[in-house]
């Protein structure tokens, strides 16, 4: 099968800073660094590093001549990423501390043009049955849930950054939810009460506290592995990622769960987002060697 992710592509700017600085202060970053990122682009190549068939679906700034051989280089199915022409490809600015911890300030830029007719195409030439994997960092969100839906697809929805207009209206189209802990505290606020389709499986990641995924009324919980926290930047996008390429290819959750709690410990031990995203083998050596 198929997972195809409708999702953001940006150019991330990480800078390394002793604390997050105060409101009016200046700092200068002890180093910065510039790679590939987005929500969506970090978890496509999860997924395809996990050994997981996936086409990432979006859209890149025509004037933007640097960014075709970086997709190129990380050798995954951007046959359905547009050039947009008048805008910049999507960017992220992000901070991290010397304990891990992140902050970031994202710019959209052509990840809110993402054609229509790109997105239609992308589902027509899918196969029902096939994943459909979107986040709220493109202009897409309730377009491709209803094609998907509509084309027979399993539809997975990271919903992040968390929006309540837009997250709740979509829970009838999705299958599986991901989100982290707070998040899911921002969703059962908005619910007011409401429960969640009861055919809704949900991914929850809670950082160092491990994961859980729920459905069926049956809970696959996993502890986080202790391991050195270099950065946590992707870290929740690798977890799905991961999980996705492991549901897809039929493993049940709790193997899934454990493959993809492997793929996170690597991932916070490494500084950046793309590039730090662990290989199969990479994750399967460290099972072996980190059994829970």
């Amino acid at each position: 099968m198929t997972i195809l992710n409708v999702g953001s592509i940006n150019w991330d700017r990480v800078l390394r800073v002793p604390r997050f600085p105060e409101p009016g202060e200046t700092m200068q970053a002890l180093s910065v660094t510039v790679g590939l990122g987005g929500k969506g682009l970090n978890q496509t190549v999860a997924i395809h590093r996990a050994g997981g068939a996936v086409r990432q679906v979006g859209a890149i700034g025509a004037g933007d001549h640097a960014i075709g051989p970086a997709l190129a280089a990380l050798a995954i199915d951007d046959t359905s990423v547009v050039a947009v022409e008048n805008v910049e490809t999507g960017s992220a600015t992000i901070f991290v501390d010397q304990s891990g911890e992140n902050l970031i300030v994202i710019d959209p830029g052509a990840n809110a043009c993402v054609p229509d007719e790109a997105v239609a195409a992308a589902v027509a030439a899918a196969l029902p049955g096939d994943w459909l994997l979107f986040q709220n960092e493109t202009n897409q969100s309730a377009t491709c849930a209803r094609l998907a839906r509509n084309r027979g697809m399993k539809v997975a929805y990271s919903a992040a950054p968390f929006v309540a207009g837009t997250v709740v209206p979509l829970l009838g189209d999705v299958d599986l939810l991901s989100v982290n802990a707070v998040e899911l505290e921002q969703l059962r606020a908005a619910l007011g009460g409401t429960t969640l389709p009861p055919e809704l499986a949900l991914l929850v990641t809670r950082g160092s506290e491990g994961a859980e995924y729920i459905a069926g009324g049956e809970t696959v919980a996993v502890g986080a592995h202790r391991v050195p926290v270099v950065d946590t930047t992707g870290a929740g996008d690798v977890f799905l990622g991961a999980f996705l390429a492991g549901i897809d290819r039929g493993e049940p959750p709790r193997i899934a769960m454990d493959f993809a709690n492997a793929a996170a410990a690597l991932q916070v031990g490494r500084p950046g987002a793309t590039d730090a995203i662990p290989t199969e083998t990479e994750i399967r050596r460290f099972l072996a060697a980190h059994a829970l």
